[in-house]
Parts: structure tokens; sequence; C-alpha cells
């Protein structure tokens, strides 16, 4: 049985039965700290972006060495969560978000898994995420919180690490965006030029139209968004095991990618 790949935040590994970590060299580099288990006895592979005590700041993940770890380790499904700003004021914090698309406003090197050989493949980006993780996201979350899913939504993924300033929040709002985030890309699309499927939920914790929040409400809204997280990552990961063999565009993603030699 395939190992699937989970992204997020360090807590997560508290999922995992017998939680085995390990680190990853590949060409790329080494990758962040891996933790191979089982969830229900369904073997997983979980990568926490930032290490397992959040020391590794955005800019400073090796985004390309983590997704090449997966694929070496036999990965091809992948679920990612993502604490977001929210810029729909329709949807809540706290909901639970599972993004359709994304535009991409970050300035990131590497950009791609080819910068560094002498062919590379322009790989489709249509549909944004895997359709296959994405309705085991959204039928997990419709069990978890009813009533409090937005399926369609639009993230905008920045540079960080600052946040947006009052003019960009709303140029992105009148361009119909409804998440801003920081983390997504360019993982999403290095799993995509791999020929693995990505698709990732998240959780708005903070408004980008104006309303403040205080910091110290934060750990009021990431506690219970964390346990829905575990909650979703647990019926997800039993739905898309039963679904191994499902084919899906993100499988074929180099089978008609445009080949250019530099």
């Amino acid at each position: 049985m395939q190992p699937i790949g989970i992204v997020g935040g360090s807590g997560f590994y508290e999922l995992l039965d017998d939680a085995e970590p390990f680190i990853h060299d590949n060409a790329y580099g080494r990758s962040s700290e891996i933790y191979r288990g089982t969830i229900d006895g369904y073997p997983v592979l979980f990568l926490p972006r930032h290490g397992p005590e959040h020391t590794i700041i955005v800019p400073r993940i090796n985004y390309r060495a983590n997704m090449q770890a997966f694929k070496e380790l036999g990965v091809q499904r992948i679920i990612a969560t993502n604490s977001v700003g929210c810029l729909n004021p329709d949807i809540a914090l706290g909901d639970l978000a599972i993004p359709d698309d994304f535009m991409d406003m970050t300035k990131r090197f590497p950009f791609s898994m080819y910068d560094n050989t002498t062919q590379a493949y322009h790989v489709g980006m249509s549909p944004a995420y895997c359709p296959v993780v994405r309705q085991a996201l959204i039928d997990a979350a419709n069990q978890v919180m009813p009533g409090h899913v937005h399926d369609h939504a639009k993230i905008v993924i920045t540079e960080g690490l600052h946040y947006e300033t009052q003019f960009e929040a709303r140029l992105f709002r009148s361009w119909g965006l409804d998440l801003v985030g920081m983390t997504t890309l360019p993982e999403a699309v290095f799993a995509r030029e791999l020929a693995m499927c990505y698709a990732h939920i998240c959780l708005p914790n903070n408004y980008c139209i104006g309303v403040e929040i205080d910091a110290s409400e934060l750990p009021k809204l990431l506690k219970p968004g964390v346990e829905a997280f575990k909650k979703v990552i647990r019926i997800a990961v039993k739905t898309l095991a039963s679904q191994e063999e499902e084919d899906c565009v993100c499988k074929h993603a180099l089978d008609h990618a445009i080949l250019s030699k530099r």
C-alpha cells in the first residue's frame, strides 16, 4: 500500500501510531524531519514544514527536498494543512476551507523542480489541485464540521513574512480572492511537477479586511482548528487508501507536458 503524505504543523505527528522520525537527503538537499507511522493501520508519512520545533521559517523551507523525499519514499497522494488569513467576510474564522484554485504572488527561487536541469517540463496546473484528494477532504470536513465548510475558495500565496497592506488586501478582494497564505507554493507546483496528487485544507485564523484580532485570541482559534484538522485527516486517509487505484490528472502530469531543452 502506498503511504499517504501529510504536510502540516508540528503537532500532527501525534496522529500517527508508532511515529518514527527521520531525515531524507536527496538531490535537492535535506528535507524537513519526516515521521513514518500509521493512522488506523494505513501507512502515512508526516512532514512538518517548519520542523518539529517550528524553527524553519517560510523562506527557508526546502520545498524541493520535501517533495522529492515524498516521491522517493513512494508517496502518490499528499494532504496539506494551512493556517491562513481570510479576505472573504462570508468565511468565518475557525471554519474549514478547501481551496480550488490559487494565485501565485511569491518570488521564491528555485521556481521549479527543473531549475537546475538542462531539460524542463512545463506542466499544466488546471485543475490547480488534485480532484480526488480535494473531494476526500471536502467529504471529511463536512463530516467533522457540517455547515462550516467552504469547498470553493481562491487563495493567494504571498512571499511573507509580513502581512498584507490594506491596499494589497483590497486589491486581492477585488480580484475575487478569498484567502491569503504563505506556504502552499511552490509546494503544490512541485508536487504536480513530480506527478503527485496534492490538495490542502485551510483554517482561517485572522481577517485581512481591516478587522484586527488580538494575538492572544489566536490560540483559542488554533487549538480547535488543529483538532478539526486531525479528525479530517483521519477520515481522508482512510478514504484515499481505499481509492489507491483511482486515476486522476495529477498522475499523468508529465505524460503530455511540454518538454523544453535549455
